[in-house]
C-alpha cells in the first residue's frame, strides 16, 4: 500500500488514527442514512504451515471479495447498474488474532492460522431484495457462502446495536497493538469502483487512503 504524501509525516499512531475514523465514517454516515449495521466474523481454515503471513491475508481478502460479490447479487438483482451503484453493501474488515495474553495463548496456538481472522463493521442497504436481516440470512444461508473445500470455515453477522464508531474503533484494536498492518485492511466495494459513493462528509487527511484492492 503506497501512502500519499499527505501521510508522510504523521506517526503509525497517528495514521491509524486518521484510517480509523475514516474508514469508520464510510459506514456511519450510511447508517445514518437508514442502512442497517452489523458487526460481521469470518472465519478460515487452515491456510498453510509455511505461507508467509501476508500470502495467508491476500487468501483471506479474496475469499471475503468472493463472499461479498454473492452477497451483492442478493442484494439487487443488476448490481452494477447505476441507479443501485450508491447502496451496495459496504464492509470495512480488518485482520485480528486473539490476545496474546498468557491465558490466550494457548488457545490461540490451537486455532486455524493461529487464530487469525476478519472482522469488522458492515452497512446493509434498505431496499435491497434481501428481505431478512443480514444476521439471520447468514445464519440460515451460510453454506452456500462456505463452500465445501473452500477457505472460510464460518461468517457471523450481528447486528450492532450500540454506538457504531465505537463497535470500528474496537475492531482497529489490532493496527493499534501492532497485531495487523495497514495492508490487512480490506475495504468493499473496490473504491476504484466506487469513486461516486462515498460518504457525503468524507475529508481529508483520511479520503486519499481508501486502498484500491484490484
Amino acid at each position: 500500500m503506497s501512502q500519499p504524501l499527505l501521510l508522510a509525516n504523521l506517526s503509525r499512531s497517528e495514521q491509524i488514527h486518521q484510517l480509523t475514523g475514516g474508514y469508520g465514517q464510510l459506514v456511519i454516515d450510511r447508517v445514518a442514512d437508514g442502512w442497517s449495521p452489523y458487526l460481521l466474523v469470518l472465519k478460515f481454515h487452515h491456510l498453510g504451515h509455511h505461507r508467509r503471513r501476508a500470502s495467508v491475508i491476500a487468501q483471506m481478502h479474496h475469499a471475503a471479495e468472493g463472499v461479498y460479490t454473492r452477497l451483492l447479487f442478493r442484494v439487487w438483482k443488476h448490481p452494477r447498474a447505476r441507479s443501485v451503484r450508491d447502496l451496495r453493501p459496504v464492509w470495512v474488515l480488518v485482520a485480528d488474532v486473539p490476545g496474546s495474553g498468557s491465558r490466550r495463548q494457548p488457545v490461540r496456538d490451537l486455532l486455524p492460522n493461529d487464530g487469525l481472522h476478519l472482522q469488522g463493521v458492515v452497512a446493509m442497504p434498505p431496499g435491497g431484495r434481501l428481505r431478512e436481516p443480514l444476521d439471520r440470512h447468514l445464519a440460515q444461508m451460510g453454506d452456500r457462502y462456505c463452500p465445501h473445500g473452500g477457505p472460510l470455515v464460518a461468517l457471523h453477522a450481528t447486528p450492532i446495536t450500540s454506538s457504531v464508531a465505537y463497535v470500528n474503533s474496537y475492531n482497529f484494536k489490532s493496527l493499534r497493538r501492532g497485531r495487523a498492518e495497514l495492508d490487512d485492511v480490506l475495504i468493499l466495494p473496490r473504491p476504484a469502483a466506487d469513486l461516486d459513493s462515498r460518504p457525503r462528509r468524507a475529508t481529508e487527511p483520511w479520503r486519499p487512503l481508501v486502498r484500491a484492492i484490484d
